[in-house]
Protein backbone atom coordinates (compact mmCIF):
# COMPACT_ATOMS: atom_id res chain seq x y z
CA UNK A 1 0.00 0.00 0.00
CA UNK A 2 3.19 2.50 0.74
CA UNK A 3 4.88 1.83 -2.56
CA UNK A 4 1.49 2.72 -4.66
CA UNK A 5 0.91 5.83 -2.57
CA UNK A 6 3.17 7.93 -4.23
CA UNK A 7 2.71 11.02 -1.71
CA UNK A 8 3.20 8.87 1.34
CA UNK A 9 6.28 7.00 -0.44
CA UNK A 10 7.97 10.32 -1.02
CA UNK A 11 7.48 11.50 2.82
CA UNK A 12 9.09 8.93 3.95
CA UNK A 13 11.51 8.38 1.18
CA UNK A 14 12.42 12.25 2.32
CA UNK A 15 12.75 10.88 6.21
CA UNK A 16 14.13 8.06 5.81
CA UNK A 17 17.16 7.39 8.24
CA UNK A 18 20.56 7.16 6.80
CA UNK A 19 21.80 4.26 8.77
CA UNK A 20 25.64 3.31 9.41
CA UNK A 21 25.42 0.37 7.34
CA UNK A 22 23.62 3.33 4.31
CA UNK A 23 27.19 5.20 5.00
CA UNK A 24 29.34 2.34 4.62
CA UNK A 25 27.72 1.12 1.63
CA UNK A 26 27.58 4.88 -0.16
CA UNK A 27 30.94 5.28 0.89
CA UNK A 28 31.97 2.05 -0.87
CA UNK A 29 29.94 3.05 -4.31
CA UNK A 30 31.85 6.22 -3.98
CA UNK A 31 35.55 4.90 -3.75
CA UNK A 32 34.51 2.56 -7.03
CA UNK A 33 32.94 5.78 -9.15
CA UNK A 34 35.98 7.52 -8.20
CA UNK A 35 38.17 4.52 -9.31
CA UNK A 36 36.25 4.70 -12.07
CA UNK A 37 36.43 8.42 -13.19
CA UNK A 38 40.42 8.27 -11.95
CA UNK A 39 40.01 10.72 -8.97
CA UNK A 40 40.81 10.47 -5.39
CA UNK A 41 37.82 10.99 -2.64
CA UNK A 42 37.88 14.13 -0.62
CA UNK A 43 37.15 12.90 3.20
CA UNK A 44 36.14 16.58 4.00
CA UNK A 45 33.38 17.01 1.49
CA UNK A 46 32.60 13.42 1.96
CA UNK A 47 31.65 14.38 5.24
CA UNK A 48 30.03 17.60 5.15
CA UNK A 49 27.55 15.34 2.07
CA UNK A 50 27.07 12.95 5.39
CA UNK A 51 26.64 15.27 7.95
CA UNK A 52 28.84 13.29 10.22
CA UNK A 53 32.06 14.75 11.76
CA UNK A 54 35.55 13.81 10.93
CA UNK A 55 36.11 11.03 13.66
CA UNK A 56 32.89 9.60 12.61
CA UNK A 57 33.87 9.25 9.29
CA UNK A 58 37.14 7.82 10.19
CA UNK A 59 35.05 5.41 11.81
CA UNK A 60 33.26 4.48 8.83
CA UNK A 61 36.57 4.42 7.02
CA UNK A 62 37.60 1.38 9.24
CA UNK A 63 34.11 -0.83 8.89
CA UNK A 64 34.90 0.06 4.47
CA UNK A 65 38.30 -1.41 4.94
CA UNK A 66 36.94 -4.50 7.07
CA UNK A 67 34.09 -4.36 3.64
CA UNK A 68 36.83 -4.21 1.05
CA UNK A 69 38.76 -7.14 2.56
CA UNK A 70 36.50 -9.65 1.66
CA UNK A 71 37.81 -8.61 -2.19
CA UNK A 72 41.55 -8.52 -1.65
CA UNK A 73 41.41 -4.49 -1.59
CA UNK A 74 42.18 -1.77 0.74
CA UNK A 75 42.10 1.96 1.24
CA UNK A 76 44.99 4.00 -0.38
CA UNK A 77 45.47 7.77 1.29
CA UNK A 78 47.33 10.70 -0.75
CA UNK A 79 47.79 13.67 1.84
CA UNK A 80 45.62 16.57 0.56
CA UNK A 81 44.52 14.98 -2.15
CA UNK A 82 42.14 12.16 -0.51
CA UNK A 83 41.52 8.30 -0.80
CA UNK A 84 41.18 5.69 -3.32
CA UNK A 85 41.02 1.98 -3.65
CA UNK A 86 43.81 0.26 -4.27
CA UNK A 87 44.32 -3.21 -5.53
CA UNK A 88 44.58 -5.68 -8.32
CA UNK A 89 42.33 -4.86 -11.43
CA UNK A 90 40.04 -7.84 -11.71
CA UNK A 91 39.49 -7.73 -7.74
CA UNK A 92 38.12 -4.07 -7.92
CA UNK A 93 35.62 -5.25 -11.31
CA UNK A 94 34.33 -7.66 -8.74
CA UNK A 95 33.97 -5.76 -6.20
CA UNK A 96 32.20 -3.31 -8.78
CA UNK A 97 30.02 -6.22 -9.92
CA UNK A 98 28.72 -7.13 -6.18
CA UNK A 99 28.04 -3.75 -5.34
CA UNK A 100 26.23 -2.37 -8.64
CA UNK A 101 24.15 -4.94 -8.45
CA UNK A 102 23.05 -4.33 -4.93
CA UNK A 103 22.47 -1.05 -5.87
CA UNK A 104 20.02 -2.02 -8.44
CA UNK A 105 18.20 -4.77 -6.65
CA UNK A 106 17.59 -2.16 -3.92
CA UNK A 107 17.04 0.99 -5.46
CA UNK A 108 13.54 1.77 -5.12
CA UNK A 109 14.19 1.45 -0.88
CA UNK A 110 17.79 3.15 -0.95
CA UNK A 111 17.94 6.43 0.71
CA UNK A 112 17.73 9.10 -1.95
CA UNK A 113 21.32 10.50 -1.75
CA UNK A 114 22.85 7.39 -2.58
CA UNK A 115 20.06 6.72 -5.28
CA UNK A 116 20.08 9.79 -6.73
CA UNK A 117 23.50 10.52 -6.74
CA UNK A 118 24.45 7.19 -8.54
CA UNK A 119 21.68 6.85 -10.66
CA UNK A 120 23.14 9.31 -13.18
CA UNK A 121 26.68 7.63 -13.04
CA UNK A 122 24.72 4.36 -13.85
CA UNK A 123 23.34 6.06 -17.23
CA UNK A 124 26.41 7.19 -18.39
CA UNK A 125 27.68 3.76 -18.31
CA UNK A 126 25.58 1.91 -19.73
CA UNK A 127 23.00 2.90 -22.76
CA UNK A 128 19.16 2.01 -22.90
CA UNK A 129 19.76 0.30 -26.61
CA UNK A 130 21.65 -2.25 -23.64
CA UNK A 131 19.50 -2.66 -21.22
CA UNK A 132 16.55 -3.43 -23.63
CA UNK A 133 18.93 -5.83 -25.31
CA UNK A 134 19.72 -7.27 -21.82
CA UNK A 135 15.54 -7.48 -21.40
CA UNK A 136 15.29 -9.38 -24.86
CA UNK A 137 18.06 -11.58 -24.41
CA UNK A 138 16.18 -12.89 -21.02
CA UNK A 139 13.08 -13.17 -22.56
CA UNK A 140 14.10 -14.70 -25.53
CA UNK A 141 16.31 -17.53 -24.37
CA UNK A 142 14.39 -18.28 -21.00
CA UNK A 143 17.26 -16.89 -18.92
CA UNK A 144 14.61 -14.74 -16.46
CA UNK A 145 13.39 -17.76 -14.60
CA UNK A 146 14.89 -16.36 -11.04
CA UNK A 147 14.18 -12.45 -9.71
CA UNK A 148 16.64 -10.03 -10.72
CA UNK A 149 18.51 -12.00 -13.45
CA UNK A 150 18.07 -8.83 -15.32
CA UNK A 151 19.97 -6.37 -12.73
CA UNK A 152 22.90 -8.58 -12.63
CA UNK A 153 22.86 -8.53 -16.01
CA UNK A 154 22.92 -5.22 -15.96
CA UNK A 155 25.58 -4.89 -13.58
CA UNK A 156 27.96 -6.95 -15.12
CA UNK A 157 27.46 -5.12 -18.91
CA UNK A 158 28.33 -1.72 -16.83
CA UNK A 159 31.30 -3.11 -15.30
CA UNK A 160 32.64 -5.76 -18.54
CA UNK A 161 31.37 -4.30 -21.89
CA UNK A 162 33.75 -2.78 -24.25
CA UNK A 163 32.45 -1.79 -27.34
CA UNK A 164 35.80 -0.61 -28.51
CA UNK A 165 37.67 -4.23 -27.97
CA UNK A 166 39.00 -6.21 -30.97
CA UNK A 167 38.47 -9.69 -28.98
CA UNK A 168 34.81 -10.13 -27.58
CA UNK A 169 31.96 -12.49 -28.02
CA UNK A 170 30.89 -11.55 -31.39
CA UNK A 171 34.32 -12.17 -33.35
CA UNK A 172 33.95 -15.83 -32.09
CA UNK A 173 33.47 -18.45 -34.79
CA UNK A 174 30.16 -20.95 -34.49
CA UNK A 175 32.20 -23.73 -33.45
CA UNK A 176 34.37 -21.53 -31.35
CA UNK A 177 30.75 -20.41 -29.70
CA UNK A 178 29.67 -23.36 -29.01
CA UNK A 179 32.66 -24.50 -27.10
CA UNK A 180 31.84 -21.91 -24.67
CA UNK A 181 28.06 -22.02 -24.38
CA UNK A 182 26.99 -25.43 -25.20
CA UNK A 183 26.09 -25.75 -21.70
CA UNK A 184 24.04 -22.65 -21.54
CA UNK A 185 22.15 -22.87 -24.49
CA UNK A 186 20.39 -26.04 -25.99
CA UNK A 187 21.33 -27.38 -29.29
CA UNK A 188 17.75 -25.91 -30.64
CA UNK A 189 18.67 -22.25 -29.68
CA UNK A 190 22.47 -22.01 -29.99
CA UNK A 191 22.58 -20.62 -33.55
CA UNK A 192 20.05 -18.14 -32.41
CA UNK A 193 22.04 -17.03 -29.68
CA UNK A 194 25.21 -17.28 -31.78
CA UNK A 195 23.33 -14.48 -34.54
CA UNK A 196 21.99 -12.76 -31.38
CA UNK A 197 25.60 -12.04 -29.77
CA UNK A 198 26.99 -11.14 -33.59
CA UNK A 199 24.22 -8.50 -33.99
CA UNK A 200 23.87 -6.97 -30.30
CA UNK A 201 25.71 -4.74 -28.34
CA UNK A 202 26.10 -7.83 -25.73
CA UNK A 203 28.30 -9.38 -28.10
CA UNK A 204 31.02 -6.71 -27.01
CA UNK A 205 31.79 -8.53 -23.80
CA UNK A 206 35.58 -9.22 -24.04
CA UNK A 207 36.88 -12.22 -24.40
CA UNK A 208 39.70 -11.96 -21.35
CA UNK A 209 36.61 -12.19 -19.03
CA UNK A 210 34.64 -14.39 -20.77
CA UNK A 211 34.87 -17.10 -17.99
CA UNK A 212 32.82 -14.90 -15.58
CA UNK A 213 30.27 -14.21 -18.00
CA UNK A 214 29.68 -17.33 -18.33
CA UNK A 215 29.18 -18.45 -14.51
CA UNK A 216 27.11 -15.74 -14.17
CA UNK A 217 25.28 -17.01 -17.29
CA UNK A 218 25.06 -20.16 -15.57
CA UNK A 219 23.79 -18.55 -12.54
CA UNK A 220 20.93 -17.01 -14.06
CA UNK A 221 19.84 -20.57 -15.44
CA UNK A 222 20.61 -22.16 -11.84
CA UNK A 223 22.74 -24.38 -13.39
CA UNK A 224 25.93 -23.34 -12.05
CA UNK A 225 27.27 -25.93 -9.68
CA UNK A 226 30.59 -26.16 -7.39
CA UNK A 227 32.56 -28.99 -8.69
CA UNK A 228 32.29 -32.02 -6.70
CA UNK A 229 29.41 -30.85 -4.23
CA UNK A 230 25.90 -32.56 -4.53
CA UNK A 231 22.56 -31.26 -3.35
CA UNK A 232 20.65 -34.48 -3.79
CA UNK A 233 19.53 -34.24 -0.26
CA UNK A 234 19.34 -30.61 -0.47
CA UNK A 235 17.37 -31.06 -3.22
CA UNK A 236 15.08 -33.31 -1.82
CA UNK A 237 15.05 -30.99 1.40
CA UNK A 238 13.66 -28.60 -0.56
CA UNK A 239 10.66 -30.18 -2.25
CA UNK A 240 9.50 -31.31 1.25
CA UNK A 241 10.01 -28.13 2.52
CA UNK A 242 7.61 -26.42 0.03
CA UNK A 243 5.27 -29.20 0.13
CA UNK A 244 4.97 -28.39 3.73
CA UNK A 245 4.26 -25.05 3.32
CA UNK A 246 2.87 -24.39 -0.27
CA UNK A 247 -1.01 -25.57 -1.40
CA UNK A 248 0.17 -26.36 -4.59
CA UNK A 249 1.64 -29.42 -6.22
CA UNK A 250 5.75 -29.81 -6.80
CA UNK A 251 4.88 -30.18 -10.68
CA UNK A 252 8.47 -28.66 -11.80
CA UNK A 253 10.90 -31.08 -10.39
CA UNK A 254 13.93 -30.02 -12.85
CA UNK A 255 13.50 -26.09 -11.34
CA UNK A 256 14.25 -27.44 -8.09
CA UNK A 257 17.13 -28.63 -8.84
CA UNK A 258 17.93 -25.49 -10.62
CA UNK A 259 16.70 -23.47 -7.53
CA UNK A 260 18.81 -25.35 -5.37
CA UNK A 261 21.32 -24.64 -7.21
CA UNK A 262 21.32 -21.17 -7.03
CA UNK A 263 20.75 -20.73 -3.45
CA UNK A 264 23.23 -22.72 -2.83
CA UNK A 265 26.25 -20.56 -4.27
CA UNK A 266 24.38 -17.20 -3.40
CA UNK A 267 24.18 -17.81 0.35
CA UNK A 268 27.61 -19.14 -0.02
CA UNK A 269 29.54 -16.93 -2.07
CA UNK A 270 27.18 -13.88 -1.76
CA UNK A 271 26.45 -14.09 2.30
CA UNK A 272 29.17 -11.24 2.81
CA UNK A 273 27.07 -8.66 1.34
CA UNK A 274 23.29 -8.97 2.18
CA UNK A 275 20.80 -7.71 -0.28
CA UNK A 276 17.33 -6.81 0.58
CA UNK A 277 15.14 -7.50 -2.14
CA UNK A 278 11.38 -5.94 -2.94
CA UNK A 279 10.79 -6.65 -6.36
CA UNK A 280 8.24 -9.06 -5.95
CA UNK A 281 5.93 -6.30 -5.02
CA UNK A 282 5.99 -4.98 -8.62
CA UNK A 283 3.92 -8.55 -8.80
CA UNK A 284 0.30 -8.18 -7.94
CA UNK A 285 -0.09 -11.36 -5.82
CA UNK A 286 -3.39 -12.42 -3.71
CA UNK A 287 -2.85 -12.15 -0.01
CA UNK A 288 -2.36 -16.33 -0.21
CA UNK A 289 0.03 -16.56 -1.96
CA UNK A 290 2.20 -13.69 -0.32
CA UNK A 291 1.47 -15.76 3.17
CA UNK A 292 2.72 -18.94 1.88
CA UNK A 293 5.33 -17.55 -0.01
CA UNK A 294 6.38 -16.01 3.47
CA UNK A 295 5.87 -19.15 5.94
CA UNK A 296 8.37 -20.91 2.97
CA UNK A 297 10.80 -17.87 2.86
CA UNK A 298 10.87 -18.09 6.83
CA UNK A 299 11.54 -21.26 6.91
CA UNK A 300 14.38 -21.51 4.16
CA UNK A 301 16.09 -18.54 5.34
CA UNK A 302 17.16 -20.79 8.24
CA UNK A 303 19.02 -22.78 5.75
CA UNK A 304 20.07 -20.29 3.51
CA UNK A 305 20.39 -16.60 5.17
CA UNK A 306 20.50 -14.88 1.95
CA UNK A 307 17.83 -16.19 0.13
CA UNK A 308 15.83 -13.64 -1.60
CA UNK A 309 12.06 -13.40 -1.49
CA UNK A 310 11.39 -13.01 -4.95
CA UNK A 311 12.89 -16.08 -6.17
CA UNK A 312 10.51 -18.01 -3.49
CA UNK A 313 7.66 -16.28 -5.08
CA UNK A 314 9.17 -17.49 -8.92
CA UNK A 315 9.86 -20.87 -7.44
CA UNK A 316 6.02 -20.79 -6.44
CA UNK A 317 4.57 -19.46 -9.57
CA UNK A 318 6.27 -21.68 -11.81
CA UNK A 319 4.69 -24.68 -10.22
CA UNK A 320 1.53 -23.41 -11.14
CA UNK A 321 -0.62 -26.31 -13.19
CA UNK A 322 0.43 -26.17 -16.80
CA UNK A 323 -1.93 -27.64 -19.53
CA UNK A 324 -2.63 -27.05 -22.89
CA UNK A 325 -3.88 -23.75 -24.78
CA UNK A 326 -5.57 -22.63 -27.73
CA UNK A 327 -4.03 -19.99 -29.75
CA UNK A 328 -6.80 -16.64 -29.59
CA UNK A 329 -7.02 -12.85 -30.22
CA UNK A 330 -7.94 -9.70 -29.49
CA UNK A 331 -6.62 -9.73 -25.93
CA UNK A 332 -3.14 -8.84 -24.63
CA UNK A 333 -1.11 -8.84 -21.19
CA UNK A 334 1.45 -5.77 -21.20
CA UNK A 335 3.89 -6.67 -19.12
CA UNK A 336 7.52 -5.19 -17.31
CA UNK A 337 8.94 -8.27 -15.57
CA UNK A 338 6.54 -10.75 -16.09
CA UNK A 339 8.72 -14.38 -16.64
CA UNK A 340 8.00 -16.09 -19.63
CA UNK A 341 7.81 -19.22 -18.06
CA UNK A 342 4.22 -17.54 -16.36
CA UNK A 343 3.05 -16.81 -20.13
CA UNK A 344 1.67 -20.34 -21.35
CA UNK A 345 0.26 -20.71 -17.92
CA UNK A 346 -1.60 -17.63 -17.83
CA UNK A 347 -2.88 -18.03 -21.13
CA UNK A 348 -3.97 -21.30 -20.30
CA UNK A 349 -5.92 -20.59 -16.76
CA UNK A 350 -7.33 -17.11 -18.37
CA UNK A 351 -8.94 -19.19 -21.02
CA UNK A 352 -10.40 -22.27 -18.68
CA UNK A 353 -11.52 -19.41 -16.02
CA UNK A 354 -12.60 -16.53 -17.22
CA UNK A 355 -12.99 -17.36 -21.25
CA UNK A 356 -10.47 -14.27 -21.52
CA UNK A 357 -8.50 -15.55 -25.03
CA UNK A 358 -5.20 -13.68 -24.98
CA UNK A 359 -3.01 -13.81 -28.29
CA UNK A 360 -0.07 -11.86 -27.34
CA UNK A 361 2.37 -10.62 -24.31
CA UNK A 362 3.47 -7.19 -25.11
CA UNK A 363 6.51 -5.06 -23.28
CA UNK A 364 5.27 -1.96 -21.53
CA UNK A 365 7.44 -0.02 -23.58
CA UNK A 366 5.81 -1.38 -27.09
CA UNK A 367 2.38 -0.92 -25.69
CA UNK A 368 2.03 2.43 -27.97
CA UNK A 369 3.11 1.11 -31.17
CA UNK A 370 1.07 -2.43 -30.62
CA UNK A 371 -1.55 -0.32 -30.02
CA UNK A 372 -1.49 1.94 -33.11
CA UNK A 373 -1.32 -1.42 -35.69
CA UNK A 374 -3.60 -3.63 -34.14
CA UNK A 375 -7.33 -3.83 -32.61
CA UNK A 376 -7.42 -4.97 -28.66
CA UNK A 377 -10.60 -6.00 -27.29
CA UNK A 378 -8.91 -5.65 -23.54
CA UNK A 379 -5.24 -4.89 -22.04
CA UNK A 380 -4.86 -7.22 -19.06
CA UNK A 381 -1.48 -6.79 -16.76
CA UNK A 382 -0.65 -9.05 -13.47
CA UNK A 383 1.61 -6.01 -12.69
CA UNK A 384 2.27 -2.78 -10.73
CA UNK A 385 2.84 -0.65 -13.45
CA UNK A 386 2.80 2.75 -13.66
CA UNK A 387 0.53 3.50 -16.68
CA UNK A 388 -1.25 6.43 -18.72
CA UNK A 389 -3.44 4.11 -20.18
CA UNK A 390 -6.77 3.76 -17.48
CA UNK A 391 -7.92 0.58 -19.25
CA UNK A 392 -5.51 -1.16 -18.27
CA UNK A 393 -7.35 -4.28 -16.00
CA UNK A 394 -5.22 -5.22 -13.37
CA UNK A 395 -5.66 -9.35 -12.17
CA UNK A 396 -4.07 -10.70 -9.18
CA UNK A 397 -1.48 -13.62 -9.09
CA UNK A 398 -1.83 -16.51 -8.87
CA UNK A 399 -5.31 -16.37 -11.22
Amino acid sequence: EIINNKSLFKILKQNQIFSKEDRIFYIILVLLKYYDLNLNLNLNTLSSILNISRRTLSEDLISVKKSLKFYQLDISSIPSKGVSISGNISNIKGCFLSYIFKFLVEFEELPPLISEDYLSFFQQKISEKTIHEIDYFLYAFDLDIFGNNKKLLNSIYQIYLDENCSEDISTLSLEEFKKYFSDIFSLKHIEKAYTFFKTSTLGKFPLKDINIFIITLKFCAGILKETNIYLDKEYCNLINIFSKFISINCSQKIYFERFSNRIHIASKESSFLSLYDLSFLSLNLNNKAKNECYHLFLELRKIYPNIQFSNIIFLYLLNLNKNTFSEVENTIVVFRDLPRFLHPVIKNLFLLKENIHISHFIKYYELDTYLLHEEVSLVITFENLNSNYPFIKYYPLPI
